[in-house]
């Protein structure tokens, strides 16, 4: 349910219908769909919904529009004392508002991106859900803002020229998404999760209402904590899942921990069997529908499998170019909006997704190899310093043998955070200089390439390194990654996406859990799989972490449709004058790639792929 708009001071250009009516018709993903818009000379705003649901409210005081999921509704209506069938959403929030100020943010529970106009103060307030799973982007100056759920709104306003933001491109290719709070265009930000922008008089400034915080203060055995965990798990799984008809509902199903541990627990909060969905593939590296069935089997749920193939993903990837406003490469949203196709036409018009699990309890594999570096620090400095590396070091580095590895180990445990924790990402571990293009700044004071990552890990609220990285990770691996893959995929498929673990509460709960009980030594997710022991089978919690991947690079490799696209569209001249990336990288590349029987060297072309499939349709407009 996309939302928009527009406000001016009193110098800034009036504001017409037919703008907001452009912005509005640009965020629609269908045809068909209700929309809805308010237009005034200062202000306009407009919303976008596949129902007849576009929530937008108007009163003498307020004009409020949203896009919101919210699962204390009950509650919240009770504060202002609105009953169940009395206004819309965005009427609800209004009142909140009014009663609460800004603080009324702090009350939400659920998802949500929220616009407010104060007519009394001619203040303007947006707002994103904590963990950012409702997206907004805006420009703000100081005789205008304009906002959207998507920058392309924002352009159509014809307010903010199109222009490329060649930093932003330099981060995409370092981690594959454009992080927050840039934007792959000129002028234009997105809104951080759990922050909200409060514009006034031309004045912008933005506020944190929340934050991800790891006190660690969470007591008990920890046969106490994993049973309080497990019973959080299940209040979560059945608060997102109460408003929903069993027939309506479904799961994602991968055959991780995740995901199974949603099916079993919404199976045991509807006390029958659910549905779940799972995309297998023929490539067995990738292929984990095994640990899917065996999940299906265990809970009694109504799976449906699909296998996918790379003719799947050459019909599918014209879909996603132009459903994303940014250049975007994570390529598992294909599988994921197969999956959701796969549901809607099933009827089913809600899914469950596990996500957020790996990011609080520690579920990812480089958790485990972080732990392997930490254990160098173990040694007494003074006999590292004075032996060890003294003699590690008369090991050239490139020679065979455990000496050359211990010389390795020890530079790479000496090497501090996110430096160490980022090092496989594209421009970490190949120089920049061989990569970047004319047209984008390396050098100049923008040399620090980690500079978004590096600060997070400085204001994580947390003391263990641990937590450092795990708050890295639920504002980039989820906010700027795994976020807007399922969601913005959900939205094209027309289906709508909860995520249980993702709620404030038990992230709140998880931030308490002491971190060597999240990874302990070098066990992931301890503490979660002792709260899952007895809900999950055996093999599900020992196997290793997949989820929805897709074998792209093999893919890029060996079929010739995707190979063909792949050498049609990187070794087109038009490609570098851009200057976003060097052909010599590409074409050593594809070189390395028909020497290697793995999809290494696929996986490392896909993201410049994207790039310049991006910049076609996007920047260009080409939509063949």
């Amino acid at each position: 349910m996309p939302i928009c708009g527009i406000a001016v001071t009193e110098r800034g250009q009036p504001i017409d219908s037919q703008t907001v009516d452009a912005m509005t018709s640009a965020l629609m993903m269908q045809v068909g769909q209700d929309r809805k818009l308010i237009a005034e000379t200062k202000m306009g705003f407009g919303a976008t919904s596949a129902k007849d649901a576009a929530s937008i409210w108007s009163s003498p005081q307020l004009i409020v529009t949203s896009d919101a999921d919210l699962y204390n509704q009950e509650e919240l209506r009770a504060r202002v004392k609105l009953s169940p069938n009395e206004g819309n959403l965005s009427c609800l929030l209004g009142q909140l508002y009014l009663e609460y100020g800004e603080e009324f943010l702090a009350k939400l529970r659920g998802v949500f991106a929220v616009s407010i106009f104060d007519r009394r103060s001619r203040l303007l307030i947006l707002a994103t859900d904590r963990f950012g799973v409702k997206p907004l982007s805006y420009n703000a100056t100081p005789t205008t803002v304009v906002f959207a759920s998507q920058p392309r709104g924002i352009l159509a306003s014809g307010r903010v020229k199109k222009g490329v933001n060649a930093i932003a491109l330099v981060n995409y290719l370092n981690f594959t998404v454009v992080p927050a709070p840039l934007s792959a265009f000129e002028g234009i930000a997105k809104l951080s999760p759990a922050t909200y922008l409060v514009w006034k008089e031309g004045n912008t400034h933005i506020r944190h209402y929340w934050d991800m915080k790891y006190p660690e203060d969470a007591e008990g055995t920890t046969k106490h904590l994993a049973a309080e965990l497990l019973e959080r798990m299940e209040e979560t799984v059945r608060v997102t899942s109460s408003d929903v008809p069993l027939p309506r509902l479904g799961c994602f199903l991968s055959g991780g921990t995740d995901s199974s541990s949603v099916v079993g627990l919404l199976t045991r909060v509807k006390k029958g069997p659910v549905a779940s969905l799972s995309i297998g593939f023929a490539e067995e590296r990738f292929n984990e529908l095994e640990y899917a069935e065996l999940a299906a089997k265990h809970f009694g749920s109504q799976l449906v499998v699909s296998r996918l193939g790379p003719e799947d993903a050459f019909r599918i990837l014209p879909k996603i170019v132009a459903l994303y406003d940014e250049p975007f490469a994570n390529s598992s949203v294909i599988p994921t909006y197969h999956c959701q196709m796969l549901a809607r036409e099933r009827g089913i018009e809600v899914m469950l997704a596990g996500d957020g699990g790996d990011e609080l309890f520690g579920g990812n594999e480089r958790y485990q190899t972080q732990q392997v570096y930490e254990l160098y620090k173990k040694i007494p400095g003074l006999l590292r310093r004075s032996l060890v590396e003294p003699i590690a070091s008369q090991f050239p580095l490139s020679s065979p043998g455990i000496g050359s590895k211990l010389r390795r180990y020890i530079q790479t445990s000496n090497t501090p955070n996110p430096e160490r924790y980022f090092r496989w990402n594209m421009l970490q571990h190949f120089p920049p200089q061989t990569i970047l293009g004319s047209a984008l700044p390396f050098g100049n004071g923008h040399s620090d390439l980690l500079s978004i990552p590096r600060a997070h890990y400085h204001a994580a609220p947390a003391n263990a390194e641990m937590n450092r990285l795990l708050y890295i990770d639920v504002k980039m691996t989820l906010g700027d990654n795994d976020l807007p893959k399922v969601m913005r995929a959900a939205e094209l498929a027309g289906i709508n996406v909860r995520f249980p673990y993702m709620d404030h509460s038990l992230a709140e709960f998880s931030g308490r859990i002491p971190a060597n009980l999240k990874v302990k030594g070098l066990e992931k997710r301890y503490l979660f799989k002792q709260a899952t022991r007895d809900l999950l089978p055996k093999a599900i919690l020992q196997k290793k972490k997949h989820g929805f991947g897709l074998p792209i690079g093999m893919w890029l490799k060996t079929d010739p449709k995707m190979r063909g696209m792949a050498e049609e569209v990187l070794r087109d001249p038009g490609t570098y004058q851009r200057g976003y990336f060097q052909r010599d990288f590409i074409e050593k590349t594809f070189a390395s790639m028909d020497q290697d029987n793995t999809p290494y060297h696929g996986d490392i072309l896909w993201p410049f792929l994207m790039l310049e499939l991006w910049h076609r349709h996007h920047i260009e407009g080409n939509v063949t």
